[in-house]
């Protein structure tokens, strides 16, 4: 009978001279002992271990395991999932989507560690993960098996009829489980208008698009595809639709103004809601402008010697203000006090 293979001995790490009250807590992977449990050793809501709520493996071991899976695995995300089963954390895409938009100088797993404790995701452990993988399989659509990347076979969908403006908007060529789907997309995106607003040829073209490309994005990621391309022209296309403040949502034009200063606010003001040209006989009615350009800028030209139209406009409204003192040439007394008092008064003296 063969001998059975002996089991490989570990050989036990060394715990280094701390004092006895400061050796409390010790990585079960490298036998380092720390004097605490906070900034050393992940953050961890798993029942297993809620009594400490730290994972039982410090810092750097975990970034060593990680490494371990990464190049046994060669796939960062199948990495990823095989420590969030080993260390029983909430695995998600959602999770690590924010870890690869964000990845920096700090370490992808305690980056994503960290990120399972927001709001959302706290208190879910790796058999969350199983559960809504279950509850994935099981769901079956009618007619599933005969589903063709998310589009409904011919001789299912022909007992759909379609609507002949339908057509009309979306052009000939798609199966209706085809136009069904853009019409749900097509009705999404007219709800973000304000009641009753009407979109014109070029936004009719960019809503057609943008349909177009989510429905696309969600066929590759059903089948396994890369979307990342489609997804940037999604992006390009959404910026188009909102480049003109028509095209924004009524609540979105006044977000934020209550707490924005008061020079932002009236530049986004001016932006979203643009005042109207203003009437000809309407234009500075009350002469406000006329006064400023007068009595600002005419004065100040006038006073640093500048001659310009300004500074004729001071001059002409300073001319139509001056008292010009009469000037009587070779005239009696008599003949003054008359331009003055009225020639009732000439003759008292």
């Amino acid at each position: 009978m063969a001998d059975a293979p002996k089991r490989k001995r570990l050989e036990k790490t060394p715990l280094p001279d701390l004092p006895a009250g400061n050796q409390r807590f010790v990585c079960c992977r490298c036998g380092t002992a720390f004097s605490r449990q906070k900034g050393y050793f992940p953050v961890s809501h798993s029942p297993m271990y809620r009594s400490s709520g730290y994972l039982p493996w410090c810092n750097d071991c975990v970034e060593k395991m990680y490494d371990g899976y990464r190049r046994e695995l060669e796939d960062d995300r199948a990495a990823m999932k095989r420590m969030c089963m080993k260390m029983d954390l909430y695995w998600s895409d959602a999770i690590y989507d924010m870890v690869e938009r964000t990845a920096g100088v700090n370490s992808r797993i305690r980056n994503y560690i960290g990120k399972t404790n927001i709001v959302r995701f706290i208190d879910k452990t790796f058999d969350d993960t199983l559960r809504e993988d279950s509850a994935a399989e099981k769901i079956a659509l009618p007619g599933a098996e005969k589903l063709q990347a998310g589009y409904l076979p011919e001789e299912e969908a022909v007992e759909v009829e379609i609507p002949d403006d339908v057509r009309l908007f979306w052009g000939p060529g798609y199966t209706p489980g085809m136009y069904l789907e853009l019409e749900d997309r097509r009705k999404y995106w007219m709800s973000q208008y304000p009641d009753g607003y009407k979109t014109d040829a070029g936004e009719d073209a960019i809503i057609r698009q943008i349909c177009n490309v989510e429905i696309d994005i969600n066929h590759d990621r059903a089948a396994g595809k890369d979307p990342d391309r489609k997804i940037n022209t999604l992006n390009n296309l959404i910026g188009s639709m909102n480049l003109r403040p028509a095209q924004r949502k009524t609540d979105e034009r006044d977000a934020g103004l209550e707490t924005m200063p008061l020079g932002v606010g009236l530049q986004k003001w001016e932006y979203f809601r643009p005042l109207p040209p203003t009437p000809d006989d309407r234009k500075d009615e009350h002469g406000i402008i006329r006064n400023i350009i007068t009595w600002f800028f005419g004065h100040a030209c006038k006073m640093v010697g500048l001659k310009n139209s300004y500074c004729k406009m001071y001059e002409d409204a300073m001319a139509k203000l001056r008292v010009n003192h009469p000037e009587y040439d070779e005239e009696d007394d008599d003949t003054v006090l008359s331009d003055i008092f009225g020639s009732e008064h000439s003759g008292d003296t």
